[in-house]
């Protein structure tokens, strides 16, 4: 089983509740992961990515931190702004061994944004800090206003080849490298927008420095009253519902294998839509986590990404007080 299998996804817009400001850290996220690291000598590898990733952009002179703007009753912010010292946050209010996947606004469609942010990071960030750069999140599910049709899986692979190839000439240090997919589809649906397709494409091999593949998935949804419906407890935790839903990842993780990178469940957890409370935030959920990420290992998955935001109920922790509740730690 891979060191890293367990891992973190955190959303962008909320990184800097988990992790606090330049002088002011996260002391519940800091002694969780010092635990970790502690017991096992480093850290989940975490991402900083989703949504939010794809509306983020770097400006040195913003006023604070991190500024989100959120319409109303929307979880996740509409445009994301942030400064250098996000990068300090990073650097000085995380365990020593911490690792990052930091993701890149690709759904902007302007390469001076991701630009703007390989810039910061290279210059700003310890090197040892970032694991890879993630360019874009479920980009296999952008509009019509964030690309022009068609948008497909060549026009998707020939832009992160344009893109990455730009931003390679701001990276200085030749360990950092870049994650591609990130892909929503599950395998049965998705076509030949895929994880496979984009190693029969060969972009690993143009590319030269990928790190990891990554595809996103949760078993269930309230995203639908539909999907809603087959929400419980009971279905989440049954182990053939785990077997048989993972088996449909096999010709992605034999793909990745075969580009001579990791394959990762970059994105996950049990209900998406932020999960559901009495389920994605049960001791039942923390033992479906468990079966799910072992399972994933024997199929070849080198990590599980499970993803928090201070507000889901999928969350492993709440790191500040949010809407009259305080900050907590739940049995998942």
């Amino acid at each position: 089983i891979s060191r890293s299998i367990a891992a973190l996804s955190i959303e962008f817009c909320y990184i800097t509740d988990y992790f606090g400001d330049v002088g002011k850290p996260n002391k519940l996220t800091l002694s969780l992961l010092q635990n970790i690291e502690d017991i096992l000598g480093a850290p989940p590898i975490i991402r900083i990515g989703g949504h939010t990733q794809d509306v983020a952009q770097y400006n040195s002179s913003n006023p604070t931190t991190l500024s989100n703007v959120f319409d109303p009753g929307n979880l996740e912010a509409v445009n994301v702004t942030f400064n250098s010292n996000l990068f300090r946050v990073l650097n000085e209010n995380a365990v020593s061994n911490q690792q990052f996947i930091f993701g890149l606004n690709f759904g902007q469609d302007n390469l001076a944004y991701p630009l703007a942010e390989v810039e910061a990071a290279e210059s700003l960030l310890r090197p040892s800090r970032l694991y890879a750069y993630e360019l874009g999140n479920e980009p296999d599910f952008y509009s019509a206003m964030q690309r022009p049709r068609p948008w497909n899986v060549d026009t998707y692979a020939q832009e992160q080849l344009d893109w990455i190839s730009v931003l390679k000439t701001k990276v200085l240090n030749g360990g950092h490298g870049f994650q591609l997919g990130a892909l929503a589809q599950e395998p049965i649906y998705q076509g030949n927008f895929s994880v496979a397709q984009l190693t029969k494409m060969s972009l690993p091999k143009s590319l030269g420095n990928v790190k990891s593949y990554s595809d996103h998935t949760y078993p269930f949804s309230i995203c639908t009253s539909e999907t809603a419906a087959l929400v419980s407890l009971p279905n989440l935790m049954n182990h053939i519902n785990t077997i048989q839903y993972f088996s449909q990842w096999q010709a992605e993780v034999a793909s990745a294998l075969s580009a001579g990178v990791h394959f990762f469940m970059g994105e996950t957890g049990s209900v998406s839509c932020h999960g559901e409370d009495g389920v994605s935030n049960t001791l039942g959920a923390a033992l479906w986590e468990i079966d799910y990420m072992l399972h994933g290992s024997t199929l070849g998955f080198q990590g599980v990404f499970f993803h928090m935001g201070t507000p889901f109920y999928y969350s492993m922790w709440q790191p500040i007080a949010y809407n009259n509740s305080p900050a907590a730690v739940y049995p998942t």
